[in-house]
């Protein structure tokens, strides 16, 4: 296939392209200028064209310039923010550009190209809620209904918690648990999923191929609780930790006022409030249905998905 992939030089577009590549597919990353390229600058054969996403007649006239594609991955979106405005201009209003543009250009004129749109588990929520709890969900959850309505054949993905290398969210962690401690700051039964990179990656390609007009739930087909995490870090890091236990409402108040020195220094937050109290409800979803119709490949179970983050961390010097 040719594939055209948006947000390709991040943790996950990169990997989404790496996989491409590997599979022997033809990949044109859609760059804006001055962008980050250090997670791209290991693969070869990858194609980079400059793009101005703000603009729909720029976005247009880049379909128009390129060769027939078969696939758009559109991966580009903003994940962290406390403003609705700021999501629902990059999540929301880019995805109705590219939507827009694509069915103007040659590409949807020439052949039916396929759509594929890299959404988030939060665009429904936690599973004991009635849909998305957080604002980066509500923008997905609109982004989406943009995708269904505009008359391009899609693939809409929603991940659970990625991991893997190139990522460092989990680096803090590792950090306080090889000094002994394991901080539990949600519910000591709290559940959870998870996917590593690569598997998500592969899925993303594997299964826009065979599928069109659907939702795919990414996540290894496993839920997990605090003390399984901690079991496969121990392991993996060869040391025993002792339980930092943080009450919800403790951590809640720290981030209250973590919040409101981000917001007045203007500063993009690691963990807000808001995507605490998101991520700290249960999240154990039942996929098995989905499963039968479409299945997904696991190469990265969590031990091994962990071990290579682990050794990814290891020789950066992050650890």
């Amino acid at each position: 296939m040719n594939i055209l992939v948006t947000g390709a030089n991040g943790f996950l577009g990169s990997h989404i392209v790496e996989k491409a590549l590997k599979n022997g597919h033809t990949v044109t990353a859609l760059i804006r200028k001055g962008s980050d390229l250090s997670n791209l600058s290991h693969l070869t054969g990858l194609k980079t064209v400059d793009i101005d996403y703000s603009s729909l007649e720029s976005i247009k006239q880049c379909f128009n310039d390129l060769p027939q594609q078969d696939l758009l991955v559109h991966n580009a979106g903003l994940t962290k923010s406390y403003t609705m405005d700021k999501y629902y201009k990059v999540n929301v209003q880019l995805t109705e550009r590219l939507c827009l543009a694509l069915k103007e250009s040659n590409q949807f004129k020439t052949k039916q190209i396929k759509f594929a749109y890299i959404s988030s588990m939060a665009a429904i929520g936690p599973k004991l809620q009635n849909g998305p709890v957080s604002n980066y969900g509500r923008s997905k959850e609109m982004a989406e209904s943009i995708v269904k309505k505009s008359g391009i054949n899609y693939l809409i993905f929603r991940p659970t918690g990625i991991y893997g290398e190139r990522d460092v969210q989990f680096v803090p962690l590792i950090k306080t648990i090889k000094l002994g401690l394991y901080p539990a700051m949600t519910p000591k039964h709290h559940k959870m999923t998870l996917i590593n990179a690569k598997d998500a990656a592969g899925n993303i390609i594997n299964c826009s191929q065979n599928h069109s007009n659907a939702i795919v739930h990414l996540e290894d087909g496993q839920v997990y609780e605090n003390n399984d995490l901690k079991r496969v870090f121990e392991k993996l890091l060869d040391k025993k930790t002792i339980n930092l236990r943080v009450a919800r409402p403790i951590v809640k108040t720290i981030l209250f006022f973590s919040d409101i020195v981000n917001r007045t220094l203007n500063r993009t937050p690691e963990l807000s409030r808001e995507h605490y109290s998101e991520i700290s409800q249960d999240w154990d979803y039942d996929f098995s249905k989905e499963r039968e119709q479409i299945p997904l490949t696991i190469e990265f179970p969590i031990e091994k998905g962990f071990q290579e983050a682990i050794n990814y961390y290891k020789t950066n010097h992050l650890i």
